[in-house]
């Protein structure tokens, strides 16, 4: 009972306006709660807040695969509703592109684009705050190439091939792992956030900070709602903007590789998003 009643408090404290309602939108805030008693749909949800755009889900695209809601909404105990968001490793592809086998790869992502509100398409020296709750499927695999939950992606007409930044699962160094990503214009890091198993089946509460500029920085903090997770890493000076930028969205979702390891992945695989929120700071 007490577990029950810190974990309400903790919820309410962070998102407050959650329990208010379903969306808000303003110049220097946008939050996309997903709400299970809607008749809405999970994508109807979605772009209502962030665009008619806004979705890059295998059933959207001919060639891909078509028949199945990829994006879900359910009841949780905990959160009180989550997106689900699925892939199937032998059937869903990356939009309408057709990767050769050395690239394969699949995607089912929510996204910020061109046409969504301003708060979504960060500028150069502006600093934002990302927050969201996150959950890993118990049985999710994950291999050496990238399996991205978050991206900071930079839009416009040049050094836009990579993202800035990403959550990501991947085993390095023989060590399945949360990471957080980031890349420059000439180097890439990767940050060990937690071990895998340990944030399997546990609702973590997301956080990443940013400074878009020259001169920049970011924070990112993951916290578990049991508490058996707490860890922040910084980066005092990052260049986060760079020439040809005309914007950077976040993307949330799974974005990964099918080029190692395909086999042992599984054939489904899903991870469970709720209560986003971003804020100009």
């Amino acid at each position: 009972m007490l577990r029950k009643l810190s974990l309400l408090i903790h919820i309410m404290i962070t998102f407050l306006p959650c329990f208010l309602w379903s969306e808000a939108t303003s110049s220097t805030q946008i939050e996309l709660h997903p709400n299970h008693r809607s008749t809405k749909s999970a994508i109807e949800q979605v772009q209502k807040v962030f665009g008619k755009y806004s979705i890059e889900s295998p059933g959207l695209f001919s060639g891909n695969h078509q028949g199945f809601e990829h994006i879900q909404i359910i009841k949780d105990d905990q959160v009180e509703s989550a997106f689900v968001f699925y892939i199937h490793r032998d059937l869903d592809g990356d939009r309408d592109k057709q990767w050769p086998p050395h690239k394969a790869r699949q995607r089912n992502e929510i996204k910020g684009y061109v046409g969504s509100p301003d708060i979504l398409k960060a500028q150069e020296n502006q600093s934002f705050r990302y927050r969201w709750y996150f959950r890993i499927d118990d049985g999710f695999q994950i291999t050496k190439n990238f399996c991205h939950f978050f991206q900071l992606k930079p839009a416009g007409s040049d050094n836009i091939n990579n993202p800035l930044l990403t959550l990501s699962g991947v085993v390095d160094g023989g060590k399945p792992q949360l990471q957080v990503q980031l890349w420059e214009e000439n180097r890439t890091e990767r940050q060990f956030l937690a071990n895998w198993k340990d944030c399997l089946g546990k609702w973590l509460l997301c956080e990443c900070k940013i400074k878009y500029a020259n001169e920049g920085n970011i924070s990112f903090s993951i916290s578990s709602l049991d508490q058996s997770i707490s860890i922040t890493r910084s980066i005092k000076i990052m260049k986060t903007w760079q020439k040809g930028f005309s914007f950077v969205r976040p993307k949330w979702g799974i974005y990964r590789s099918l080029v190692i390891d395909r086999k042992k992945m599984n054939q489904e695989d899903k991870v469970f998003i709720s209560r986003l929120m971003i804020d100009r700071i």
